[in-house]
């Protein structure tokens, strides 16, 4: 009996063990993306579960990358801010209001939380938070996407950015402050060039309206009871651009005017309402050709399903379509210059069922005349051409810049670790391609080779040294250090 109620026990430690070590602080929010209207607050709900039994008191830092796409141009800027903040036992929910914008806008947000734990630090990661500022109702498209991260413990390898007890040296806040005007210059300069397109867009549509030529086929629009529905312009200046309007009437049929505006001076424009459609439908249907390849297509049993107009300039090429209770189609264009026609054309669908007979015994006879020329003419030349392809050089002192050149880009980022790692790599691999090595090989294999060559050993050694430290978290990370390894072996790869 007592050896059941051990087991028993045991059991039960084992199912418990789990839930007293879930000592954990985890941040989620429902959407990786989220969608609002210029103008509304972009307001969203995160969820906070902490399991730690007691409230978590650290600090809450988040950055803001904002993306702006202006005349073919990317701008960008990013701000961030740290405070106080603590995270109540429990499941919890707040509300984060990231602001609004009066434009169409990019926002990446990233948000990192800090703390401590029996003198351990704790890190909260949730990066790649997207929210989009659009214009119209039919942009936003927010799903269901959970996106969530947990509390990590920081190792001293890797120094936190978001430690805010440290005190900064001159440099750093030299630098920061640096960061700090340049993100405010940008974001003048990019409110400045979207100001400067609006009030150009405003001008321009105010010239276009103050145009005689203009008001006078706008006047005629509106006399023949069209509306206008929509504006669209390309302002090179207050008096130069283009613009394409889009007219309505109560009965639904749209009329088009668009055209070109040079100095003030309206150069070229077209104008088309339902009413000039229909004028060269009667025409075309006065037509004999017209008349005669409309008759012989409904004699083949074709039907008229849709017409389209396209106009350039004077001319206008009319497309009115057909098909048949095959599927089969047709189609008659009618080209017209100035009202008038010029050319009717019929374009029909070919009967392919022949070419479907055929088409199996041409691709045999592909495949055979495939077969016969590689087994006799090209037998010899397929292991010369795999040989040349396995022997293919290799650039490694390329490979080395690159990898070099990432190790910098990830030490910016604030990834020691693994800038380190990759800084000796590149290292390794440009030494063993550079001696005919050509395999993985070690670090002290490396050093073992190097003895009696001509390189700076001890450099390399210091390289070697430090970089393993680093993965192993058994050495502390400084800027010089970095620097020092960083410029030892872009001059070893560069010699």
């Amino acid at each position: 009996m007592k050896k059941i109620w051990v087991i028993i026990l045991f059991i039960l430690t084992i199912f418990c063990l789990p839930h007293i070590a879930a000592e954990d602080v985890e941040f989620s929010v429902d959407q990786t993306e989220y969608y609002f209207l210029t103008g509304q607050q972009a307001i969203i709900p995160l969820t906070m579960n902490n399991t730690f039994e007691k409230q978590i008191n650290g600090r809450l830092t988040y950055k803001l990358t904002q993306t702006v796409n202006q005349g073919g141009k990317t701008f960008s800027s990013t701000n961030s801010q740290s405070q106080s903040f603590s995270v109540p036992e429990g499941n919890n929910t707040i509300q984060i209001n990231f602001g609004k914008s009066d434009q169409p806008l990019k926002v990446e947000a990233d948000l990192e939380f800090s703390f401590k734990d029996n003198d351990e630090d704790y890190l909260v990661s949730l990066e790649d938070i997207l929210i989009y500022f659009v214009s119209n109702q039919s942009q936003k498209n927010n799903q269901q996407n959970t996106k969530k991260s947990n509390s990590e413990k920081i190792t001293n390898a890797e120094p936190s950015s978001n430690n805010q007890n440290q005190p900064q040296t001159p440099q750093e806040k030299l630098q920061n402050n640096q960061m700090n005007q340049d993100s405010q210059a940008l974001k003048k300069q990019i409110q400045k060039q979207m100001t400067e397109k609006q009030t150009r867009t405003d001008e321009f549509e105010q010239s276009l309206f103050n145009n005689s030529d203009f008001q006078k086929q706008h006047q005629s629009l509106q006399d023949h009871g069209y509306n206008l529905t929509n504006k669209k312009m390309n302002a090179e200046s207050k008096d130069t651009g283009t613009f394409n309007f889009t007219y309505e009437n109560d009965h639904g049929e749209q009329a088009s005017f668009k055209g070109k505006m040079k100095n003030g001076e309206l150069t070229d424009y077209q104008k088309q309402t339902a009413e000039d459609r229909k004028k060269l439908f009667e025409t075309l249907n006065q037509s004999k050709k017209y008349q005669d390849l409309h008759k012989k297509l409904t004699e083949q049993g074709y039907n008229q399903t849709s017409i389209s107009y396209d106009q350039r300039g004077n001319k206008t090429i009319m497309n009115i379509s057909y098909e048949n209770d095959e599927n089969k189609t047709a189609l008659i264009t009618a080209e017209f210059y100035d009202e008038k026609l010029q050319e009717v054309k019929l374009f029909k669908q070919k009967d392919i069922s022949l070419f479907l007979w055929i088409f199996p015994v041409i691709l045999i006879i592909v495949f055979v005349g495939i077969y016969l020329y590689y087994r006799y003419f090209k037998q010899n030349n397929k292991i010369d051409s795999f040989q040349r392809q396995v022997t293919k050089p290799f650039n490694y002192k390329k490979e080395a810049a690159r990898l070099l050149s990432e190790a910098e880009r990830l030490y910016h980022l604030g990834k020691y670790k693994e800038a380190y790692g990759k800084a000796g790599q590149s290292l390794r691999l440009y030494l063993s391609y550079k001696h005919g090595l050509r395999k993985e090989i070690t670090n002290s294999d490396i050093l073992n080779f190097l003895k009696n060559k001509q390189h700076p050993y001890q450099e390399i050694k210091h390289c070697f040294c430090i970089c393993s430290l680093v993965e192993f978290a058994k050495f502390k990370t400084n800027e010089s250090d970095f620097k020092r390894i960083y410029s030892t072996v872009r001059s070893i790869i560069a010699g």
